[in-house]
């Protein structure tokens, strides 16, 4: 499953001045199964897929926290 996140979390969009990650999308999610096809239960691939997404966000978070002054 890293891999197809690899693979799917290319399709992520930024937004904002900083370029703050979006979250990744079902369509993206969908696209990547029509291509690659399904190996795992769709709902454990969301689940899974989705929480490495929420760990790359909040790393990239703390990582880009603004300097308190």
């Amino acid at each position: 499953m890293l891999g197809a996140y690899y693979v799917i979390s290319r399709a992520r969009q930024y937004v904002g001045m900083n370029g703050v990650p979006a979250p990744l999308s079902v369509g993206a999610l969908n696209d990547y199964l029509a291509a690659y096809g399904e190996q795992y239960a769709r709902d454990e691939f969301d689940e899974v897929i989705f929480a490495l997404d929420d760990e790359f966000r909040d790393r990239w978070a703390e990582k880009n926290k603004p300097v308190e002054k």
